[in-house]
Formats: C-alpha cells, sequence, structure tokens
C-alpha cells in the first residue's frame, strides 16, 4: 500500500452473508471458487419466444428463516418481514468474523443499511410496523444491541448495497463513529420461478452470462449480505483480521445524460470511476480487477463497458472484468454487497473466480483493447504489485457507485 492511503483508508475486518447457495460468507468464496452457477432449477425451460415462467432462481438455503434469539428477537411473529431477521443475521455474523462482540463496541458502531421493499406496508401504530417497515430496520437492530452512533436506513434501488458502504467509509473517515455495519438484504415472494416477456429485463434461458454476445437478460436471486468496517489505522493496531482494504468510494448519479430514466448512462459511471481512483491516489491502469455491475441485460453491458474501458484506459497490467451475478443472480438492494464480499476474499486470498457461462466478450469490452478480458475459468491472481480492484454498483434512477479495494499491507 503507497504512503498517501494513510487514515482515510478502511478496513473490513468482518463480512456476514447469505446467497444462492451459501449458508455463511466462508461457503459463498468456496462456490465462488468452484466456479458453477448456483440457480435454483425446477425443470426445463419451457421452449417458445413469447411469454412465458423460467423456472429459475438464485435461492438462499433456509430463505425466510433465522436465529431470532441470537438477533435479539423475543419469538416468532407472523407479521414480521422475516428479512429484517436475515440482515440482523448478516450484521451479527460480520461482528462474529471480525471477532468482536457488539456488547463491546456498541458506543462506537454505526449502521447502514438497506431492505428490499418487498410488499406495501400500510401505516399504523409504531408497534404494527415496525418489524416490517424497512424504515425502522437499522434502527431497531441499534436498539437490540445498545448501538450509540447513527444507525440510517438508504434506499438507491440496485446500487443499495455499495450505498451504504461508501456512507459507512464517510462516517469512519469523519470520526463519527469508530466501527461501522454495512449490510443489505432482498428476498423475494417467488415460487422459484420468474417471469419472461420478450424485450424484458430477464433470460429467455434461466442463465445470467455479463458481458456475453449470448446473454439475454438477468436472473433474479435472493441475497443478504453485510461487512464490518474501521478505520484502516486502528485496525492495524488493535491487530484485527482483515479481508481487504478500501482505498476510496464515490457515488454519483447520470442526471440526463442517457435515453431515459431507467436506463444506465456512460458518461455518470465515467465520472464515478474517476472520481474513485482520484480518491485513492491510483489511475486506472493501478486495477487488475473489476467486479462490474454486470446484469446480462445486454443493452446494460454495453453501456457499462464503454464507460469502463474508457475510464480505466488501454494502458497498464491486465485487467479482468466478472460479475457475480451470473453465480447468484441479481440480488437487487443486496447485490452491491455481494460483489463488495467476493472482490474482498479475491484480493485476499489472490484468485479470480470464474463469471459462469461466459466465454464469448461483447463488442463494446474488446474495444478497450487486449487489456481487458472476461473470466470464463477461475485463476490465480498474481500481479507484480499489490492486488487492487475496483467494485461498481448501479441501481435504477441514476446512482453509480464505485469502490477501489487493495490488499492488506504488508
Amino acid at each position: 500500500m503507497s504512503a498517501q492511503a494513510g487514515s482515510d483508508a478502511i478496513a473490513i475486518v468482518g463480512m456476514g452473508c447469505r446467497y444462492a447457495g451459501a449458508a455463511s460468507a466462508a461457503q459463498f468464496w468456496d462456490n465462488l471458487r468452484a466456479g458453477r452457477d448456483r440457480f435454483t432449477r425446477g425443470g426445463p425451460v419451457p421452449p417458445g419466444d413469447g411469454p412465458r415462467d423460467i423456472p429459475a432462481w438464485g435461492l438462499i438455503p433456509d430463505r425466510n428463516h433465522y436465529d431470532a434469539g441470537l438477533v435479539g428477537y423475543t419469538g416468532e411473529t407472523a407479521d414480521r418481514d422475516p428479512q429484517h431477521g436475515m440482515l440482523y443475521e448478516a450484521l451479527w455474523a460480520a461482528a462474529e468474523d471480525a471477532g468482536v462482540r457488539l456488547s463491546d463496541i456498541g458506543p462506537s458502531t454505526a449502521v447502514y443499511a438497506g431492505v428490499a421493499r418487498t410488499k406495501h406496508v400500510e401505516r399504523g401504530t409504531f408497534e404494527s410496523t415496525v418489524d416490517k417497515d424497512a424504515t425502522f430496520a437499522g434502527p431497531h437492530f441499534s436498539y437490540f444491541h445498545d448501538l450509540h452512533a447513527e444507525s440510517i436506513m438508504v434506499d438507491a434501488s440496485c446500487a443499495t448495497g455499495l450505498v451504504v458502504v461508501h456512507l459507512a467509509c464517510q462516517s469512519l473517515r469523519l470520526g463519527d463513529c469508530d466501527y461501522a455495519l454495512a449490510g443489505g438484504v432482498a428476498v423475494m415472494d417467488t415460487d422459484g420461478s420468474y417471469e419472461y416477456t420478450p424485450n424484458g429485463i430477464y433470460s429467455s434461458e434461466g442463465m445470467c452470462r455479463p458481458f456475453d454476445r449470448a446473454s439475454t437478460g438477468t436472473v433474479p436471486g435472493d441475497g443478504v449480505g453485510a461487512v464490518l468496517l474501521r478505520r484502516l489505522d486502528d485496525a492495524l493496531a488493535d491487530g484485527d483480521p482483515i479481508h481487504a482494504v478500501i482505498r476510496s468510494t464515490a457515488v454519483d448519479n447520470d442526471g440526463r445524460q442517457k435515453a431515459g430514466f431507467t436506463i444506465p448512462g456512460v458518461e455518470g459511471k465515467i465520472r464515478v470511476v474517476t472520481k474513485a481512483l482520484a480518491g485513492a491516489g491510483l489511475t486506472g491502469a493501478d486495477l487488475g480487477y473489476v467486479e462490474a455491475h454486470g446484469v446480462g441485460i445486454p443493452m446494460n453491458d454495453q453501456i457499462e463497458a464503454t464507460a469502463l474501458t474508457e475510464a480505466l484506459g488501454s494502458e497498464g497490467q491486465p485487467l479482468a472484468v466478472g460479475s457475480v451475478k451470473a453465480s447468484i443472480g441479481h440480488t437487487d438492494t443486496a447485490a452491491g454487497l455481494a460483489a463488495l464480499i467476493k472482490t474482498a476474499f479475491a484480493v485476499e486470498h489472490g484468485f479470480l473466480p470464474a463469471t459462469p457461462n461466459t466465454g464469448d466478450p461483447i463488442d463494446e469490452l474488446t474495444a478497450g483493447g487486449n487489456r481487458f478480458s472476461i473470466v470464463p475459468e477461475g485463476r490465480e491472481w498474481t500481479p507484480a504489485g499489490p492486488r487492487r480492484a475496483g467494485v461498481m454498483s448501479a441501481g435504477i434512477g441514476g446512482t453509480n457507485a464505485f469502490a477501489v479495494l487493495e490488499q492488506v499491507p504488508c
């Protein structure tokens, strides 16, 4: 790590998650290293070109279930949104992974989180809504565990997972807290299938192929992820376990520089990457991997690839571009955390997991020159210098987020 990172650098000291086929962060990484997608497929894809139900989904183990007593609840209730409990379990797991007790760090711990709004919640008394309205999820966890720093809920659509990390990093840098939990959850009501319609966002074949010519769309998935963050100087001084270092984060919006409200923009993505790199004191040439938003929707991937190749440039070490959505599906509010956790593990272990079911990169990616490639098969990652990576996330409405990660300094 360069000396200029200084006190602005943030350490990822704990991680917890549940994604398709994985009940823990360790199992999530094992699945990624194995290189296979973890979609649950309920049968063959129905033939035809018109609307039809596709029996595929990134289902998490024991969806809708959690250890109520562990996270602070006393008993079950039919009115509770189980997403709250699953989020709390992931936040707890992140603290446990870091080797700390929430009761010991409560006075200086903040919470930033997002919960997918899967159904309409009627306004009523606090008692009737606290366990099912996303507004109260973070503050309720802070109440359970006596956490005294800010506790704020965020909704930035599909970018939420990385935006909460950005805000948590800012709070740490400002000195508003000494520990920050960032988490997101999205578990939809489903029978394990989704409705495909021509010209829609979903895949016609039950596979997600980011940045591949054969891609037909995305596949939805469940997910919950959380990280515990500290200032790097503090983490090093205390001998904390550190998965990876966040050198810089940035968030912006496309504004009107795009074809429509729901369509991504190129310029906004270029700006957010450029801003994050500048904050880290790096250039695009310093990155060896980018975990892209990569939803598998052809137009979206073409726009993102155009922005990434422009912002990162053709000079520098070989740069691989991947997307966890090919492995677990698009997990909405939890997507940015899946990307961050995957990348933190890759930086930590020096291994780039495959983006399964890909092999033929789109023109917009290859136009960036020989430097850019996709990752059809997992491989060791051994650059000449420190392992550095970028993480991109984006949400409907134009929010873009980018984080720069680096391996722990020796």
